[in-house]
């Protein structure tokens, strides 16, 4: 205790508040440094050029403070001070644990890039957009306005994460059901013509995003299980069941942009019900 007493005594009230205000001062301009760079950046670059280059720029000023802090104003001597401490500086470690796992799982994000700053996710069962990756966290906005905050090290202990903006195209299964009476060939040829008037159903996306998709189909055979040819992702139509009441049509299309499933789906319905109406085809 002889030891840790020097320790503390060596150093005066005045170095300490010093110590004490290089501190929050270090925190407090990183954190304005951080807001001036984004201010300045965002109307020139995309987030993923200026945000990762503000928190480089805010995290270096913070690594500096500490520095400064520590090593200039106390002269502290980490070994030295553990040792003296023994047990209590071992007491003082652990809550700091969780803490620097977080931090040590956001330098692992940061070269493996699973997702990134305005990446639509499916997180917890959510679809979000990835708002910010921090050294720390990660914050989630989802598309009903929550703010979700997970720290890092929960991506690393198997928390899965379905990135949709990684991935080309997604497919739609739905299941419509038509009187026995009613005729199935026209049925069918109502649904094909519906999705293939979409805008927003494959094959009718912009040129940009097909060429892409081509380049993905282009893979070698066996490679993964997904569609050979473009001509795989037209729309599909097939009976899956037959009862003496009813037809049931298994329906499935290809949409390359998630945020508009429910507007498609429900697009698909509105056309669907005006034009069975106007057929004289009845729901089963």
């Amino acid at each position: 205790m002889a030891e840790t007493s020097e320790l503390i005594g060596n150093v005066s009230v005045s170095v300490f508040l010093l110590f004490l205000f290089t501190i929050i001062f270090t925190f407090i301009l990183g954190s304005i440094v951080n807001l001036i760079i984004m201010h300045y950046l965002k109307d020139k670059y995309t987030p993923t050029v200026y945000k990762p280059i503000s928190k480089a720029v805010m995290y270096a000023i913070y690594a500096a403070g500490l520095y400064l802090a520590f090593v200039r104003i106390i002269a502290l001597n980490v070994s030295a001070s553990l040792a003296a401490l023994g047990i209590l500086g071992i007491g003082m470690l652990l809550p700091a644990v969780p803490i620097l796992q977080n931090i040590a799982a956001g330098i692992v994000f940061s070269f493996e890039r699973p997702f990134k700053e305005d990446d639509i996710v499916q997180v917890d069962g959510k679809i979000c957009k990835v708002k910010d990756i921090m050294l720390r966290k990660t914050v989630f906005r989802s598309l009903t306005g929550e703010i979700i905050t997970i720290p890092n090290v929960a991506f690393m202990t198997g928390m899965p994460i379905i990135n949709y903006s990684r991935g080309e195209f997604l497919r739609i299964d739905l299941q419509i059901d038509i009187s026995i009476d009613s005729g199935i060939d026209q049925a069918v040829g109502i649904i094909n013509s519906i999705c293939h008037e979409s805008p927003n159903i494959l094959p009718n996306i912009p040129q940009k995003k097909m060429n892409r998709i081509i380049q993905l189909l282009k893979v070698p055979q066996n490679f993964f299980v997904i569609p050979r040819n473009i001509s795989a992702l037209d729309p599909r139509v097939e009976i899956s069941s037959i009862t003496k009441d009813k037809v049931s049509l298994k329906v499935w299309f290809w949409y390359w942009d998630v945020l508009m499933r429910e507007k498609i789906v429900s697009s698909f319905y509105r056309r669907l019900a005006e034009e069975f109406k106007k057929s004289g085809i009845k729901f089963g």
